[in-house]
């Protein structure tokens, strides 16, 4: 049979119906998928899980839990003392149960049965002020009853304000999420940017693609196939890892003594001049904030910094913090964390974490009551 142009017109028009019927069924399959998803994940409590947050679109998704939540709410940010992942790379597989922020989500339960509390943790692995300043920032739409988080020498350290040191994380920077959870990355981009934050505001799916990847796959798949490949390397070679985490944490030590020898809280410092900024921002929200130092292990300090030195610093660090408004409370160094809850310098096991949460609880809860 000899095709004529009305028969190959015929097919050519079969062949497209054929691809838009697949096409919208994709469509609608998809569709129901995002559905599902959107009343299923936010159910199970996926997103209260502490993840290393390194995409907007991941810290999105966490902020839309927070931020949705019908209860006593309260925002952890901070470094990675806040994130406390230091606890699984020294062995602890139930970690997420032992950071400041699961350990205070169990102190609030306790004193206010019968209420629905969530205490977020916002950690993010070498978060600097300036960092935080635009943490502050984005959370303080979702109304949090407080926040909190801690401060380290560490991050005044005069190596964060050479050029490309000051943040670590630049995308927070044009990140912003209004009080009715409208998703943007900045004006600048164009149609690529645009884009973007049209799917992560309308597809749930496509928004909560970089949380999950870095739930489960400790952020992204590769990182996964990377790790499975360590472990098997280790397991030929009869090896424990304990040589390499013995030198991992001299390696530690010796950067974080660097670090402390140009520790500077001078007013030009631009993580000073960033901490100045966050302390007027809460207080002109009149948002409760409780601020603790992060307390070094007494038995590694000397040799981070001479014991005058550091008293000193601590000195300065008060006078930048005060005066105090009643919203705002700040809780110093703390003498009863001993040497044997420190995992190095400055991470703690969860031992120092209750402990850790037993002296913040109390101001914590006064604060919110106050509210």
């Amino acid at each position: 049979m000899v095709e004529t142009p009305k028969t190959k017109g015929s097919r050519g028009r079969d062949v497209l119906s054929r691809l838009g019927v697949t096409v919208v069924a994709l469509i609608a399959i998809l569709a129901c998928l995002d559905v599902v998803l959107r009343v299923a994940a936010p159910a199970s409590g996926i997103f209260r899980a502490t993840i290393d947050v390194q995409s907007p679109t991941a810290l999105y998704a966490k902020l839309e839990e927070f931020r949705k939540f019908d209860g006593l709410k309260v925002a952890v940010l901070g470094d990675s003392l806040i994130f406390g992942r230091a606890m699984r790379d020294k062995g602890d597989a139930d970690w997420q149960a032992h950071t400041l922020s699961n350990q205070l989500q169990n102190w609030l339960a306790e004193k206010h049965p019968g209420q629905k509390v969530l205490v977020a943790n916002f950690g993010m692995n070498g978060t600097l002020p300036t960092d935080l300043e635009n943490l502050v920032r984005i959370v303080l739409p979702s109304k949090p009853d407080a926040i909190v988080f801690d401060l380290s020498l560490r991050s005044f350290s005069r190596d964060f304000d050479r050029e490309g040191e000051t943040r670590t994380r630049l995308w927070l920077d044009t990140l912003s999420v209004d009080a009715n959870g409208t998703y943007s990355t900045g004006k600048d981009g164009g149609i690529t940017r645009w884009s973007h934050d049209a799917l992560a505001n309308w597809w749930f799916l496509y928004r909560s693609r970089d949380y999950l990847q870095a739930l489960w796959f400790d952020g992204s798949p590769f990182n996964f196939l990377v790790g499975l490949r360590d472990a098997a390397d280790k397991w030929l070679q009869g090896s424990t890892g304990a040589t390499s985490d013995d030198l991992g944490d001299v390696v530690l030590l010796m950067r974080a003594r660097a670090r402390y020898e140009k520790i500077d809280l001078a007013p030009d410092n631009p993580q000073r001049q960033a901490l100045d900024r966050i302390l007027r921002r809460v207080s002109e929200a009149k948002q409760p904030t409780l601020i603790f130092y992060a307390t070094e292990n007494p038995k590694v300090l000397p040799d981070l910094l001479p014991k005058q030195k550091f008293a000193e610093l601590q000195a300065q660090l008060v006078q930048i913090i005060s005066p105090r408004p009643p919203e705002r409370v700040y809780v110093g160094p703390l003498a009863t964390l001993p040497a044997s809850e420190f995992l190095d310098h400055v991470h703690l096991d969860k031992a120092g974490y209750a402990q850790l949460s037993a002296e913040l609880g109390p101001p914590l809860d006064a604060m919110i009551g106050r509210r």
